[in-house]
C-alpha cells in the first residue's frame, strides 16, 4: 500500500523555459550558439567558428556516457550535490528534457536546497546545461517522450553511485544525495 501524501505538504516546482539568463545561477546552457567564441585557431578560419573550453570540472578521471531516460512520476525524491565536479547533461534527438536544480548553496554551510529556489528546467531537444559546482539536481527527466541524454562526470560520481547498496541517502565519492522528503518534511512535484 502506498503512503499518502499530505498535500499541505507539496510544493509543486515551476516549470520554465531554460534560457542562458535564467539558467546562470544554476550553470551554463549549451546551446547552438557558441560558448564564448573568437577562439583563436588558424585551421578553416570563415567555416569554423572556435569557442573557449567550458570550464568543465572534475576529480580523478572524466566519464562520458549516455543514458535513455522515460517518463516518470513527479514527484522529486532525490536532490544531489558535487561540490568538485561541473557535470554536463545534453539531450541528444528531438525531444527535451527536463532538469530540476536547486541553487548551490554550500558556502552558506547549508546541507539541504533552499527549495524556494528549486527550479524544473525545459531543456530544448539538443541543447544541455553544465550545473555548476554545488547545484542542486535530480537526473534529467523526460518531459513526454523517451530522451538519450549524454552525460560528463567523473568515474569517482559514476562508482558512488553504481555501488549503492539501495536506493538511500548517500555522502560518499563526491555524491551528496538527499531524500527530499526526510530532511524538509516537503514533497516537490514536477507539473507533468
Amino acid at each position: 500500500m502506498s503512503e499518502k501524501i499530505d498535500d499541505s505538504t507539496v510544493m509543486e516546482v515551476p516549470f520554465v523555459d531554460a534560457t542562458a539568463e535564467n539558467l546562470e545561477d544554476y550553470g551554463v546552457m549549451i546551446a547552438e550558439t557558441v560558448y564564448r567564441p573568437g577562439l583563436s585557431i588558424p585551421f578553416y578560419k570563415g567555416s569554423v567558428e572556435e569557442g573557449q573550453n567550458l570550464d568543465f570540472k572534475y576529480t580523478g578521471q572524466a566519464v562520458v556516457r549516455t543514458a535513455r531516460i522515460s517518463h516518470r512520476s513527479p514527484e522529486i525524491t532525490w536532490l544531489e550535490r558535487h561540490l568538485n565536479m561541473t557535470q554536463i547533461f545534453v539531450g541528444l534527438g528531438t525531444s527535451p528534457f527536463a532538469m530540476v536544480l536547486g541553487k548551490p548553496n554550500q558556502a552558506t554551510g547549508h546541507d539541504v536546497p533552499c527549495l524556494e529556489e528549486v527550479c524544473a528546467f525545459r531543456i530544448p531537444a539538443g541543447h544541455g546545461v553544465m550545473i555548476h559546482a554545488g547545484t542542486w539536481h535530480d537526473f534529467p527527466m523526460a518531459i513526454v517522450d523517451p530522451v538519450t541524454v549524454l552525460t560528463m562526470n567523473s568515474a569517482e560520481v559514476v562508482h558512488a553511485l553504481a555501488n549503492a547498496k539501495s536506493a538511500d541517502e548517500m555522502d560518499a565519492g563526491d555524491v551528496y544525495k538527499i531524500d527530499i522528503r526526510r530532511r524538509t518534511g516537503r514533497t516537490l512535484k514536477v507539473p507533468f
